[in-house]
């Protein structure tokens, strides 16, 4: 009966110390948003990437990329983030031709997480 009941008491006792520990530590920096949106194809080639997390990003710590078909860097200028909205990222695009484009982007947030990923676009 009492491994039984010590084992409860700290099953209990972990679940509470949990529950105090606050939402926000566990929060990471999630792209929300992106245009060119991911998997999109565009009509018309775009001359700005835009992409919108779920945090405020650190603007020394965060970058975007982008990539023909071939891996080749197209993207000449360092990604900013927008003053005015501090969750927003963007980087200005040359003139893209006809096909298909890898986007790898990563960033750190306010506090301090980073996170990267990668996704597709393609421009007819």
């Amino acid at each position: 009966m009492k491994k039984f009941a010590h084992k409860q008491f700290t099953s209990l006792a972990t679940a509470a110390t949990l529950a105090l520990v606050p939402v926000a530590a566990f929060a990471h920096g999630k792209l929300e948003s992106a245009v060119p949106a991911a998997g999109s194809t565009v009509d018309t080639a775009p001359d700005m990437l835009r992409l919108t997390f779920n945090e405020d990003l650190e603007a020394a710590f965060s970058n975007v990329k982008v990539s023909d078909a071939s891996g080749t860097a197209v993207s000449k200028e360092k990604a900013k983030v927008d003053a005015s909205n501090r969750r927003v990222l963007t980087i200005a695009l040359p003139k893209l031709s006809s096909g298909s484009y890898s986007v790898q982007w990563a960033v750190m947030t306010h506090d301090s997480h980073k996170t990267k990923g990668t996704y597709t676009f393609t421009v007819k």
